[in-house]
């Protein structure tokens, strides 16, 4: 019998057992032996001083923020969602470095595509606190969730000592995670300026490898004559970078560019090969070869060969290639210049010859000029009605970035600073184009919106409700009735998590232990339990919830694809219950830890897989 997970999975431990599995001899009772560690690796260790190296103040405690899990919770907001029952697409209201924790487990190698428009570091944009401590309690704290007021949203001046390596602090572990959720032919987009380019590039090859840098593109991103935020000139651009989870098989595929004038006919199978153009089937450049030299007939009726205007030539496919391309209509019969039908093969812009994707470099694309941060504001302010947010990404111009990224059609797309939705609205967007089905996973910090701003006159209370709220209305534009999304919002667990007590007291502590007599908190909801679980045993949350129709309590059945488990959250589990649910030794069951007692939980334990809260 297990114990449920209370906390998000454990990097340190993953890491470790990742280790063992590669040399299993360098690890001894969990800890790794770091001289054996060398003296397997041999002379690939690098144990000078002098030796390059990414640092900065506070890389210490970044890492224990990295290494420390999350205790809290994600919690569903139904009446926030819209199409609770059908939706994939998900919204998570929180800070993104707890959430992303929480999701390690579900999307660990799953996410197609990554975007993120991270705060520059300007001096007015710095937001994040992060507390290795405890940060479920400083996000509450800091939101007003835990005192109603909040914390007043810090700034990060260039006059601060440590205005750099804050910033760093602060991207760094949210990369780090950010990494194991992307597939191995996954990639990411970082939207970045001047400020902190440099150390993002730094921060990235220290994350992914130098190796999986793919570009460093650059974004006109303003109109006219440009900023005139410099001292010296007037600037129009930003950077985006981008980087794979392994160049090796790193799929950015150019479909996002434009298929130029000689691609000017269209077919059936224009969504999934493209637009084409013709290529004459006869070619007098190739060396003649007689197998290449056969006769065509034609739908007329008449009989060609490739020779064409008294000069011998041959077909550049051979007669089984050419039965090939007739029967999936890679051929096509049309009047040639000189009025003669004729015999040509159709050269699709997404497809090759043999019906294979064309991987298309895009070094040509390292400037990118067709979007504007004015146009984005314009965009919003149409949709919302007003101008409600600043600083909006185009939409299109992270549709553009999703062509690039990712060209299945079930992909998952995610952007851990949603900010105002544009990652949400681009997703939607392009699926109602392509007839594609891509999911997205936004995630957002409430940040209040400015007591003074439009936006909370007009009832936005933070920017997360504001990119809520597009989605909204987008969704509804679209006029798909079963598209939709599904809200959930970071809380503290749904668990008593024990605090150490270092005191003497006996009372003090006999009243704690008497706290931890239920395992949960008061006034907790079945349903967030059950999501409490979703989460940390690693299961969807889109997974299935269904009541069982078993009368003697109340059990759950939660399914995901073909996993599932069962629930039960009653104080007593009868015995005619067990029997009914037949569980096998694969199933996973889980209840409170005194609803049984310690003969039936060990019986249970044998039968199938008992874990207790």
């Amino acid at each position: 019998m297990m114990k449920v997970l209370k906390e998000s999975s454990n990097i340190v431990g993953e890491n470790i057992e990742n280790l063992k599995r590669l040399f299993p001899e360098i690890v001894s009772e969990g800890k790794v032996d770091f001289d054996k560690l060398k003296l397997v690796l041999g002379e690939e260790v690098n144990g000078k001083d002098e030796k390059y190296f990414f640092n900065w103040s506070g890389k210490k405690e970044c890492f224990k923020n990295i290494q420390t899990t999350s205790k809290g919770t994600l919690t569903p907001s139904e009446k926030e969602s819209v199409n609770w029952d059908s939706a994939e697409n998900l919204f998570i209201e929180g800070d993104n470095l707890e959430v992303l924790k929480l999701l390690q487990k579900t999307y660990f190698n799953k996410i197609k595509m990554i975007y993120i428009d991270p705060p520059y570091n300007t001096g007015k944009d710095f937001v994040y606190k992060d507390n290795f401590h405890n940060n479920i309690n400083a996000y509450l704290e800091q939101t007003g969730q835990s005192n109603g007021d909040g914390v007043k949203l810090t700034t990060n001046p260039e006059t601060n000592g440590r205005y750099h390596s804050d910033w760093i602090s602060m991207i760094y572990p949210r990369l780090f995670i950010a990494r194991n959720f992307l597939r191995e032919d996954g990639v990411i987009f970082v939207s970045i300026d001047d400020h902190e380019v440099h150390n993002l590039r730094k921060i990235m090859d220290e994350i992914f490898g130098e190796e999986n840098f793919v570009a460093q593109l650059v974004w006109e991103n303003k109109e006219g004559g440009g900023s005139s935020d410099s001292k010296f000139f007037r600037l129009k651009h930003e950077y985006v970078l981008c980087y794979s989870k392994n160049i090796d098989v790193c799929t950015i595929t150019g479909e996002g560019q434009e298929e130029d004038s000689s691609y000017s006919f269209e077919d059936e199978f224009v969504k999934e090969r493209g637009r084409y153009k013709l290529i004459k089937l006869n070619s007098f450049s190739i060396q003649y070869s007689k197998s290449l030299d056969y006769e065509i007939k034609l739908p007329n009726g008449e009989k060609i060969t490739p020779h064409e205007n008294g000069k011998r030539g041959c077909w550049r496919w051979s007669q089984d290639k050419y039965a090939w391309g007739v029967k999936n209509k890679f051929i096509e019969f049309r009047e040639n210049a000189e009025g003669k039908l004729w015999v040509y093969t159709k050269q699709y812009f997404k497809v090759d010859n043999n019906n294979n994707p064309i991987t298309r470099q895009i070094p040509y694309r390292g400037v990118i000029s067709k979007f504007s941060s004015t146009q984005a504001t314009k965009q919003l302010e149409k949709l919302m009605g007003k101008k409600l947010f600043d600083y909006t990404k185009p939409y299109d111009f992270i549709e553009f970035l999703i062509t690039l990224g990712s060209n299945g059609e079930d992909e998952i797309i995610m952007d851990f600073f949603a900010g105002s939705g544009s990652t949400g609205q681009a997703v939607l967007e392009i699926n109602k184009k392509q007839s594609l089905n891509k999911k997205f996973v936004l995630i957002q910090l409430p940040e209040p919106t400015n007591d003074t701003s439009l936006a909370r006159k007009e009832g936005y209370k933070t920017i997360s409700d504001i990119a809520k709220e597009r989605i909204r209305r987008v969704i509804k534009n679209l006029g798909d009735k079963k598209v939709g999304f599904k809200v959930f919002k970071l809380q503290k667990s749904n668990y008593k998590i024990w605090e150490k007590y270092e005191g003497k007291d006996e009372k003090e502590l006999k009243k704690q232990l008497q706290l931890f007599k239920s395992p949960l908190i008061e006034g907790y909801k079945d349903i967030s339990v059950i999501y409490e679980c979703i989460i940390k045993e690693g299961y969807n949350l889109n997974s299935k919830i269904e009541k069982t129709t078993i009368k003697s309590n109340s059990v759950y059945k939660i399914i995901d694809g073909d996993l599932f488990f069962y629930l039960c959250l009653d104080s007593d589990i009868k015995d005619k219950t067990i029997d009914e649910l037949k569980l096998k030794k694969e199933d996973m069951f889980i209840c409170l830890d005194d609803s049984l007692n310690d003969s039936r939980k060990k019986n249970l334990s044998i039968q199938c897989n008992l874990k207790t809260i």
